[in-house]
């Protein structure tokens, strides 16, 4: 099925005339719906929708919100509801189809199966003859939404895919995609970029794009639009938008602006001057445009550095973090997929070693990162007083400038967290928890149960990675939990696009670490820090090299255990068969070349190496532990084994390398569970429909 969605907001103008021509439409060769989203109009829009009621499949909705990004959410929320639904065709209430228009885009999306975004021709429909400088000297594009009119069927980069004419698979937005509400039309004075954000973010995603000329629409052009003050109001609207859309550090910058606009601004604004003593007419519109584009993108720098974004909700997440690991990458992931969802999220973790590189990385990705930590006066008692007196002092003032509406706390262990929830608390911001770990018991004191009641009353919700993880936490703290706190169990994610079985990549890292290609490869991928247990991974190399003589072990990870581990291979006389590869930034090219991926923790929160090896396709044997368990308990991708029984192990470990058709058969369904159940896609929707009516 194919539905259409249409935004408008007193739109009585154009509509008659589109709505004709919609009853022309050669039907495609499936159902088809328009979507007809009315927003807050205040002229005869309503009635002149409905009298075409009887003539076409027609569904009337009302967003009373202004801004045509919330009107088409609302309309997304509708769609989605129907199963059959799986192309979404996007256009505006002053664009007039050709016959062919669906059927064309149908077809296309038919075709070309490897893409997901399909834009059409859009041509002009001159409500006035333009001026002959109008066609000369505008960008047509940017200015009016048209597209060339030579363009062939082709790829095409999907920021160049128009509003008035786009369709996108449905499974695009299963994701909890949605279109940014800050964006777009909502008044006389906005940032555009609607839609060429939401697609230009699909394209960083890896989503392609198709051009189908013959899927044509006739973009209505005022004649108030063909005047220069009103192209350069488009001009300076177009800046605020690009700036939105850019990535900080593609260029050096003068915080946060670009150095070469600066300096393009000032040649700009000579050129500017001298057209006053000549130059002619031409000169001095091309700069004016220039000058207003730049100045649209100077004025959204300033916002953004100002913090000013009155439409969109700001989500601070931060956790008591002592190195970089599963739940610090987890946070940064949901910053990311809050952001796709409209909201205006930061990350902001406590200093440790690597921090500062790990963020600035992440600055760079535009995704904004700080240091913030509230002094632990709940976690560590010796020092409570003093903490507590740094954290209402210095911290809450943080708070109150950032304006946060929640406060997003990952909490590591027990109680680490629980801190910046009660500062939360103090200064009226809702909370949500996200818990990473299954945390042992433990009984507060009374002074800190009394700060844990306050704390609690700010929970909105909490969401766990693993169910063992909730159980834990729920075990802790369900007394005190509000009973409206939302609940949920939201695994952790891996990028199946990118972690994937691959023979190439597994011949490669091979040869990088010059392991025989014939070589069996166990894999231990992780800090090399106690709970981790990676002696037992050597105990487990040196017990098997009898039987398996070409069997090696890959360490990739660093800690503080790297020198008895190094020690202790020596020991047993297997250090030519263990290689340490350091901490690996880009895992997705190792794994393929294990055989076996061990995780053998003694604890465990969720074990994200676990699903991406299973994505790898590689069997993955683990301790029986919470969080590891939570993965593979009834999975046919990996094996469960007592923690303390190495024997156990041993003779597991060595029926697998005996059998490659078993691990094999193992691998293929290890990636399907991976597809299935912890793809980011997956996992991004679950975040989304958590969030939804939270704030």
């Amino acid at each position: 099925m194919l539905t259409v969605l249409m935004a408008s907001h007193n739109g009585a103008a154009t509509l008659p005339k589109v709505l004709s021509a919609y009853c022309l439409l050669q039907a495609p060769p499936c159902a088809w719906r328009l979507l007809f989203i009315d927003n807050a109009s205040t002229d005869a829009t309503r009635s002149i929708v409905e009298s075409y009621a009887g003539y076409l499949p027609l569904c009337y909705l009302f967003e009373a919100k202004r801004g045509k990004n919330a009107a088409l959410n609302t309309g997304l929320a509708v769609a989605l509801r129907d199963p059959q639904c799986s192309l979404l065709v996007f256009s505006d209430d002053d664009a007039t189809p050709e016959p062919g228009w669906l059927r064309q885009l149908w077809l296309a999306a038919g075709e070309q199966s490897g893409y997901a975004i399909f834009g059409g021709g859009i041509v002009a429909d001159w409500a006035a003859t333009p001026p002959e400088w109008v066609l000369r000297l505008m960008p047509l594009g940017v200015s009016f939404g048209l597209t060339k009119p030579d363009r062939p069927a082709s790829p095409i980069f999907p920021g160049l895919v128009w509003g008035a004419n786009m369709a996108l698979r449905r499974s695009l937005f299963d994701t909890g995609l949605r279109f940014d509400e800050s964006l777009g039309p909502r008044g006389t004075s906005y940032a555009m970029g609607s839609e060429t954000s939401l697609l230009r973010q699909l394209g960083e995603a890896g989503e392609r794009a198709w051009f189908c000329p013959q899927a044509r629409v006739a973009h209505h052009i005022r004649a108030a639009q063909l005047t220069l003050p009103s192209l350069l109001q488009r001009a300076w609207r177009f800046g605020r938008g690009q700036f939105r859309q850019d990535r900080a550090g593609q260029f050096p910058e003068m915080n946060p602006v670009p150095r070469w606009m600066l300096g393009k601004y000032l040649q700009e604004l000579g050129g500017l001057l001298r057209t006053q003593f000549g130059g002619g007419r031409d000169a001095r519109i091309r700069h004016r445009w220039e000058l207003a584009y730049l100045g649209g993108y100077f004025y959204e720098a300033l916002r953004a550095m100002l913090g000013w974004n009155e439409n969109r909700r700001r989500i601070l997440i931060t956790s008591y973090s002592g190195e970089l690991g599963g739940m610090e990458l987890r946070m940064a992931e949901e910053a990311r997929f809050l952001a796709a969802a409209g909201y205006e999220s930061a990350l902001a973790v406590k200093p440790f070693p690597g921090s500062g590189s790990w963020l600035r990385q992440l600055r760079a990705s535009r995704l904004a990162a700080c240091h913030f930590c509230v002094p632990p006066f709940l976690e560590e008692w010796r020092w409570r007083h003093w903490n507590l007196g740094k954290a209402i002092l210095l911290c809450a003032s943080y708070l109150a400038r950032r304006q946060v509406d929640l406060l997003h706390v990952a909490f590591c262990w027990t109680g680490y967290g629980a801190s910046s929830v009660w500062l939360a608390a103090r200064c009226g911001i809702p909370t949500v928890i996200s818990v990473h770990n299954a945390f042992p018991p433990s009984q507060p004191s009374a002074w800190q149960q009394a700060f844990l009641r306050q704390a609690f009353s700010s929970v909105r919700g909490v969401y766990a990675v693993s169910a063992s993880a909730m159980e834990h936490f729920l075990a802790h703290y369900r007394a005190i939990l509000p009973a409206r706190a939302r609940l949920a169990v939201i695994p952790n994610c891996v990028d199946t696009d990118k972690f994937l079985p691959s023979a190439a990549r597994r011949h490669a890292a091979r040869q990088q670490w010059q392991l025989p290609a014939d070589a069996l490869v166990l894999g231990v991928v992780g800090r090399l820090s106690r709970q981790k247990r990676p002696e037992a991974a050597i105990r487990l190399l040196s017990a098997l090299r009898e039987e398996f003589s070409n069997l090696y072990l890959v360490l990739a990870g660093s800690g503080e255990l790297e020198r008895p581990l190094r020690a202790q291979a020596s020991a047993l006389g297997v250090q030519d068969r263990v290689m340490f590869t350091g901490f690996q930034t880009q895992m997705e090219e190792l794994m393929p070349a294990f055989d076996l991926h061990l995780l053998l923790s003694s604890v465990e929160g969720f074990g994200i190496v676990t699903i991406e090896a299973m994505a790898c396709g590689v069997p993955t044997v683990a301790t029986d532990v919470p969080g590891s368990s939570d993965v593979l308990c009834g999975s046919g991708g990996g094996l469960l084994l007592p923690l303390d029984d190495e024997d156990a192990l041993a003779a597991a470990v060595a029926a697998l390398l005996r059998d490659p058709q078993r691990r094999l058969a193992m691998g293929g369904q290890g990636r399907r569970e991976a597809e299935v159940l912890y793809s980011r896609r997956r996992v991004q929707s679950m975040v989304h429909e958590f969030y939804r009516d939270l704030l």
